[in-house]
């Protein structure tokens, strides 16, 4: 199909470079890992000297211990804590719904039905983060380098200290986590630009952790930057004869290693050295431009102390990793099929696979400890990277719907289709270019449908309004053709000759709702479907209903159905539903909602300018605005 909807990343106007920061940790030293000592056997935890804490004792994959704890999710998707000792003790609450995981003593957490807290390792609450600056927070990404982002509901990025005092307001679009006490952002003043993509136009912030802007750096300024700065130095590129090279700056905006062709691309940084790429390999350069490792390795992984995790590409498809210091001389004598970096747990001791059957562990001199138990397998998680709010307030999600008799959100049955459009542009979901700009009807002669999403009480809703007939259409004037003639007789035919789209008169035929259980939405269904139930029931009479459908009769002679599955609610109204006697509802009944842990989100870590974003290209046929199965009841 030659039209399409198009939803735009905020923060996709330039591109990022997959930088990390290599000096020690500040994020606390990892105490122990999970491991198993079969395959499909249970859950122990291993330290990183090779004592053995326990074996054998979970079922479920735990995160790593940091601070003498940790957490285990249960089957439901929720998670316990529990003590690192030999017979580990639950502490703190019965259940969270998120957790970050220890970071030098305290953890975000959100416990079920509540707002993002911060605990100590006793499992006590040292602040609730339901509100910072006024704003409701919608969630919280892990502590880093003593601070950490949060979210909130209007979508606007802030940061906190380990107190949970907010040192950045929440007025920024994208935020990056805190290196080396600075946080990159964009204010959400530009995010209008950001949207259309007027790089020139927008401000790109260095803030302290103070929250004081250091410099501001033009968006169009660099075709690329860092996600972070690392020593006082962040990443930046700018086209060169078409061409992206790299260079660094320092945490006052000067250039400190000028953008040259040697630099394809810059790594990890640590101390005055980096890794970078030359367009054929990876090597190792200094701040003064001195090459110290000839760019031959697939990756170099800057770590501390001098030491470097090398990747080298053997042949197709297989990587082989070894350490080596800035002379590029070998540490150990092997080389493993995965290799961590040393910083990653105590600064002393990394993790190895020596073959694709058994993990080891190795010191700083690369010789792999004595007396290890089996290790066929091994978690490095931490926690979820987005722990989010679990507290819902559905009478507050019923207020901001607008749901009546004939209104949904921005929606009503008087809706024409200009105005629906209308309604898709402010909020940026409509797709336009310079031949036919954003929100004519040149876009819409094929569908009758327009769906919007929207965040609502902190929770990401579907909306959409249904026609009887397309939007728009195309008009065209006529044109006669003389064919042939013969004396005073002639042949002819018209030309329709298209001059442009006209929105058509038609009129709403349905509003739907649609609820999935992402996000803060897990295990809420029931609940919603039982809201949305009671609120229909003020606008007319139940005619047929079991314990997870609903038909109705509302009092302005529209029909109503809401529905419950295992992943979402939906409800529609309107005069295009089936006469109920042809309704059969049967596979709603007993409905329970889907606890299957594999759609249960881990989160996201935000990033300035991620990687690879495009704008994506939805056909509307494919916007997933009510379910299928409730639509084929229906229609």
């Amino acid at each position: 199909m030659r039209k399409f909807f198009v939803f735009i990343s905020i923060i996709a106007v330039l591109g990022i470079a997959c930088l990390s920061s290599c000096s020690k940790s500040e994020n606390g030293k990892v105490e122990f890992i999970p491991f198993q000592e079969t395959v499909d056997g249970q859950w122990g935890m291993i330290s990183m000297t090779g004592e053995v804490l326990f074996s054998e004792e979970f079922k479920t994959k735990p995160t790593v211990v940091k601070d003498g704890r940790f957490f285990v999710r249960k089957k439901n998707g929720g998670w316990e804590m529990y003590s690192s000792e030999t017979k580990p003790k639950r502490i703190g609450a019965v259940e969270y719904a998120h957790v970050s995981g220890f970071n030098n003593g305290v953890a975000l957490v959100s416990e079920k039905g509540k707002p993002v807290s911060i605990i100590d390792t006793d499992g006590k609450t040292l602040k609730v983060l339901d509100k910072l600056e006024g704003k409701i927070v919608d969630g919280v990404r892990p502590f880093k380098n003593g601070f950490a982002v949060f979210m909130t509901e209007d979508s606007l990025y802030g940061a906190i200290n380990k107190n949970g005092d907010c040192i950045v307001k929440p007025q920024y679009c994208s935020l990056n986590d805190c290196g080396d006490g600075k946080f990159i952002g964009i204010n959400d003043k530009y995010k209008k630009d950001v949207a259309s993509q007027k790089k020139d136009k927008i401000k790109i912030s260095v803030i302290d952790s103070d929250g004081d802007i250091l410099f501001e750096i033009n968006g169009g300024k660099y075709s690329d930057i860092g996600e972070s700065y690392n020593n006082g130095l962040l990443a930046v590129s700018v086209k060169k004869d078409a061409k992206e090279v790299w260079g660094l700056i320092d945490d006052k905006g000067e250039i400190v290693v000028k953008p040259t062709d040697k630099i394809k691309g810059i790594g990890t940084i640590s101390g005055d050295m980096f890794s970078y790429n030359n367009g054929e390999g990876w090597g190792l350069m200094n701040v003064k431009g001195e090459t110290l490792i000839r760019a031959k390795y697939e990756y170099l992984y800057c770590d501390v102390d001098g030491s470097i995790l090398a990747l080298i590409k053997k042949n197709e498809g297989t990587i082989e990793y070894k350490y080596v210091n800035e002379k590029d001389e070998q540490i150990g004598e092997e080389t493993y099929v995965r290799a961590t970096v040393f910083s990653m747990f105590d600064g002393e001791h990394a993790l190895v696979k020596p073959n694709d059957k058994i993990f080891s562990i190795i010191n700083k001199e690369g010789k792999q400890l004595d007396g290890l138990p089996d290790i066929v397998d091994v978690s490095t998680y931490e926690g979820e990277d987005y722990v989010s709010s679990d507290y819902v307030d559905l009478k507050k999600m019923m207020q901001e719907l607008n749901i009546s008799e004939t209104t949904l959100s921005d929606f009503s049955f008087k809706t024409s289709p200009k105005e629906a459009v209308t309604i898709l542009v402010k909020a940026g979901q409509a797709i336009g270019n310079k031949s036919h700009p954003v929100g004519t009807p040149y876009w819409y002669d094929y569908t009758s449908n327009v769906g919007l999403s929207k965040k609502v009480a902190g929770v990401m809703v579907y909306t959409n309004v249904e026609f009887n007939d397309n939007l728009s259409r195309q008009t065209y004037r006529t044109k006669r053709v003389i064919d042939y003639t013969i004396g005073d007789y002639y042949w002819y035919h018209d030309d329709k000759i298209p001059t442009g789209y006209v929105w058509n008169k038609t009129s709403v035929r349905n509003l739907s709702l649609f609820i999935p259980n992402d996000g803060r939405m897990k295990g809420k269904l029931h609940d919603v479907f039982v809201t949305l139930c009671a609120k229909f029931k003020t606008f007319g009479k139940i005619v047929k209903e079991n314990n997870g459908a609903a038909c109705f009769n509302l009092k302005n002679g529209y029909k109503a159905l809401v529905a419950m599955k295992k992943d979402n609610v939906v409800a529609f109204w309107g005069s295009g539903l089936k006469d109920f006697d042809q309704i059969d509802i049967t596979e709603y009944e007993n409905v329970s909602e889907d606890d299957d842990m594999s759609k249960i989100s881990f989160g996201y870590l935000n990033r300035l300018f991620p990687d690879n974003v495009k704008d994506s290209e939805l056909d509307t046929d494919s916007v997933a605005v009510v379910d299928s199965a409730a639509v084929d009841l229906a229609y």
